[in-house]
């Protein structure tokens, strides 16, 4: 497949890397020279130098023949045009945008003009990283949340306490396996490392353990590691830029204490004007004083989406050294995400990886129904029709032959969601969500075939 992506900023990078691991052809367009020697150095991609917003440089890098195009560039404006551009050069192809501003987006789809503008999908990393945070809210305590099949299977990051019973035995020794017990431990994030798990796998402490589980059996899921998931009635929130906002406007449909910190005088007088229950507060979030004064021993989440990294972060540890059990963080830069964990902060969001989660979901082809991207963007959970010829379909797990480097987390059967045991049998068009190395997904596809 041949793909060309607008951008060589972190979204861009990221999604060239994953798409040349493989073996895909990728072409990437920037105006940053610097930014393309770093990607040509490291990775095994075209670059071209320019801006996508120019008919000759999309014809330069390729996009006459290609089968993608996404535009991630810092520019909403560019990434609509070069999209406009790509459709007119090469109608095939499909095309990705990232637009960034809310209110522009809003614009664009109220008038109806977004439906001429040649963009197949539209990623709106606002949308993507609030989606996030209700999710964390659901399921207080996760260090990650992977919505899998629309919801109705999730993938729950759970930090392994040092003295909870597992600690030093294997899971097939630690996990129950009687009728009725429906979570699968399809993952495992150790020393900033991703592990596929088997049932030899040692559990350690401050292990990040990805539990498959369905919406109605979370409660299993809290009762086994001992979370704490009690009703959410007050929310802080640190910053009032487009997340903040939307994040406080889908608050509000819910019987929640919504208090938002915003220190620009100028937009926090508006957003007093849009926002209907939430309390807007002037000043700093980072003030111990103001927040003591605003009753931070009341509130049960403190959420920090602020631009800047450092100050979510600072927001946040002070939050938890007065008393707020549970803190949700945004990080744009993904250098720091291991950080974050380091220093205690469990649950954190990040534009980015959404962004990338949204584009490689398109990108992918043939049997895959969606894709998320794991915290450690070192594998996937990709949903994969089993085709109605075939090999795998009348085996059971047991006898099926997947790669190394793969789990199947769930079986979709109809409006039926099966946690997989070894004698569960496949059947064609079940639905495989499966936690998948990159390295393996050109194996699965061929498996599936």
């Amino acid at each position: 497949m041949k793909i060309v992506v607008a951008g060589a900023g972190e979204v861009g990078a990221s999604i060239a890397e994953k798409l040349s691991r493989e073996k895909e052809d990728v072409i990437v367009i920037d105006q940053n020279e610097e930014r393309l020697l770093a990607i040509g150095d490291t990775m095994d991609v075209q670059t071209v130098l320019g801006s996508a917003a120019r008919p000759q440089i999309l014809v330069k890098a390729g996009i006459v023949g290609a089968d993608l195009f996404v535009a991630v560039t810092g520019n909403d404006e560019v990434n609509i045009l070069a999209c406009r551009l790509a459709q007119i050069l090469a109608p095939e192809a499909r095309r990705a945008a990232r637009i960034r501003d809310s209110e522009f987006l809003a614009e664009l789809k109220e008038t109806g003009v977004i439906d001429g503008l040649g963009i197949s999908l539209v990623i709106d990393p606002t949308t993507l990283v609030v989606d996030n945070i209700m999710d964390f809210l659901d399921i207080p305590g996760a260090g990650d949340v992977v919505d899998v099949s629309n919801g109705r299977l999730k993938l729950i990051g759970v930090r392994l306490a040092r003295t909870h019973h597992c600690v030093g035995q294997t899971l097939a020794k630690a996990l129950p396996r009687e009728d009725g017990y429906h979570i699968l431990i399809a993952a495992i994030y150790r020393n900033h490392e991703l592990l596929i798990p088997q049932g030899t796998t040692v559990m350690k402490a401050g292990d990040l353990m990805y539990l498959a589980a369905t919406h109605e059996h979370l409660p299993q899921v809290s009762e086994f590691f001992g979370l704490d998931w009690r009703p959410v009635k007050t929310i802080f929130i640190l910053g009032g830029g487009e997340v903040g906002l939307t994040l406080a406007r889908r608050l509000e449909e819910r019987d929640i204490t919504i208090k938002l910190f915003e220190k620009d005088l100028k937009r926090s007088e508006y957003l007093s004007q849009v926002l209907t229950s939430a309390i807007v507060l002037k000043g700093d979030a980072t003030d111990q004083n103001l927040l003591e004064e605003e009753g931070i021993g009341e509130c049960d989440v403190f959420i920090a989406v602020g631009t800047d990294d450092e100050k979510n972060m600072i927001a946040c540890l002070i939050a938890k050294r007065l008393g707020v059990p549970s803190t949700i963080t945004r990080v744009n830069r993904y250098n720091y995400v291991p950080l974050v964990s380091a220093i205690g902060l469990e649950s954190l969001v990040s534009a980015r990886v959404a962004a990338v989660s949204a584009a490689l979901k398109h990108i992918r082809k043939g049997l895959v129904i969606s894709v998320a991207t794991l915290k450690s963007e070192d594998a996937e959970i990709i949903e994969l029709e089993v085709p109605e010829k075939s090999h795998l379909a009348g085996q059971t797990f047991a006898s099926a032959k997947f790669p190394p480097g793969t789990i199947v987390a769930a079986l979709l059967r109809g409006e039926e969601i099966i946690i997989p045991r070894g004698q569960t049998s496949i059947e064609a068009g079940d639905i495989l969500a499966v936690v998948t190395r990159f390295e393996s997904i050109n194996h699965l596809a061929k498996l599936l075939a």
